[in-house]
């Protein structure tokens, strides 16, 4: 270190003590100095109940992971039973904090009371989305790794939870692939919108594909076609849920299949062929585009199964025959 840098040092160090003098001196800071050493056992209760707090939540956290990545199937109770946990000893600090801050219990009652109302008057929203998250919590409607869809709001899947917010990975609402984009959604949605919860029991739905055909195609082939084209895709599949869920009594009262359902219907130019089929949710996208790729396949294959499609039909007609008309 040079003469020059040591100066400069000596220089900062006599306006630092200058500084701090002043302030002394302006703010009377050993009024408050003395203060906080007549209150110097509360404040040091209140550090090691705070420290205490943190301590336990960040070992609790670290359990509640490993415990979450042994068990890949229960991850997301194990996560949501460690949020569950954090707040609880959050409010635990809160409470032994007021019980050292406040010897006399009635002034402690009436000063919660006071706090308590002018908190929900300003708070109203915050304090809904917490209603909601503790519904959630304890009604276990919604979970992590759940695919909702929310009205007004989309689709996605749940992929974390706090006091305030839900956070969804959202989707494409037709094909389901992933958008890239977060959804956060309020709790407070739990008491204001129509949520559809699409894994809730059992990650299987039933999907319909329709296929339109022109009038002058094979009818017969054409349902061919799409039945033999779903059922090679989740034919497999649906035969062992059938044989799992027939066992079920509380599910024989609902329909079954252990094959794809084929529906026929016409429209105005065409008519159309429907396959409805169980398949997993998180699978339909793929499920569904194998489905159309065996069909045109098929499809190309036949000389008289044609597609139907938006398009103009002239008719002409000879001389003669407008002459015989």
């Amino acid at each position: 270190m040079n003469i020059d840098s040591r100066v400069k040092l000596g220089i900062k160090i006599v306006l630092l003590v200058i500084l701090l003098h002043s302030l002394i001196s302006i703010f009377n800071l050993n009024a408050y100095l003395n203060l906080l050493l007549q209150y110097k056992n509360q404040i040091i209760i209140a550090v090691i109940i705070i420290l205490s707090g943190l301590i336990i939540i960040d070992i609790s956290s670290e359990l509640f992971k490993k415990y979450a990545q042994k068990n890949v199937e229960k991850a997301g109770e194990y996560l949501t039973l460690n949020y569950i946990f954090k707040y609880f000893v959050y409010f635990c600090i809160i409470l032994m904090l007021f019980s050292v801050v406040y010897q006399n219990v009635s002034s402690l009652v009436v000063s919660v009371g006071l706090i308590g109302a002018a908190i929900t008057y300003a708070l109203q929203k915050p304090i809904l989305n917490f209603a909601g998250w503790l519904v959630i919590l304890y009604t276990r409607t919604i979970k992590i790794g759940d695919r909702i869809y929310i009205k007004n709001v989309g689709i996605g899947d749940v992929f974390d939870f706090d006091t305030q917010h839900m956070y969804l990975s959202e989707l494409n609402s037709e094909t389901h692939d992933p958008t890239g984009k977060v959804l956060i959604v309020p709790n407070s949605y739990i008491f204001t919108s129509s949520i559809e919860n699409l894994t809730r029991g059992t990650p299987y739905i039933w999907d319909t594909i329709t296929i339109h055909f022109t009038y002058d195609s094979n009818v017969e082939k054409a349902e061919n076609i799409v039945f033999e084209s779903t059922n090679e895709v989740v034919g497999d599949l649906m035969k062992k849920l059938y044989e799992k869920w027939s066992k079920r009594k509380y599910l024989t009262s609902g329909y079954l299949s252990d094959k794809p359902i084929i529906r026929i219907g016409i429209t105005r130019s065409s008519f159309y062929v429907k396959a409805i089929y169980l398949v997993n949710i998180y699978e339909k996208a793929e499920a569904k585009t194998k489905i159309l790729k065996k069909i045109l396949e098929k499809v190309n294959r036949e000389n008289d199964v044609k597609f139907s499609y938006p398009h103009i039909k002239a008719v002409i007609e000879s001389e003669n025959n407008l002459k015989n008309t």
